[in-house]
């Protein structure tokens, strides 16, 4: 059994402690953990609608699925390394801010993708 390196508290939604992460995809990032070696520190994790409004996050975001984070990252040499675990993990969607790495495993959206915030 694959360590969790997440407490539950971290995957719910900041404003009413709601929500969490699906189960698959909570397994996915812990795989993408152990093979980084670093922490992974998240930001942002589940969303309700009115927190994701809030923050000016899209209508269609995957955070309010539960299948989306934001990985606290602001060193070149770190980003490098999540990034690289994300992919061997096997996520295909990635999205790189100045102070985050956005980590999603929604299958309804295009896959094989990296943006900039």
């Amino acid at each position: 059994m694959r360590k969790n390196y997440f407490k539950r508290s971290e995957e719910w939604c900041p404003c009413c402690r709601s929500g969490g992460l699906v189960p698959d995809f909570r397994d996915k990032l812990n795989k993408a953990r152990e093979i980084a070696g670093v922490p992974f520190v998240l930001n942002s994790a589940f969303r309700c609608s009115a927190h994701n409004a809030e923050v000016g996050g899209s209508e269609t975001s995957s955070h309010l699925a539960g299948l989306a984070v934001d990985i606290k990252c602001s060193d070149s040499r770190t980003r490098w390394i999540v990034i690289d675990a994300l992919k061997q993990a096997g996520f295909n969607r990635i999205g790189v801010g100045k102070t985050f790495i956005h980590v999603d495993d929604d299958l309804t959206k295009p896959q094989g993708v990296v943006w900039l915030y």
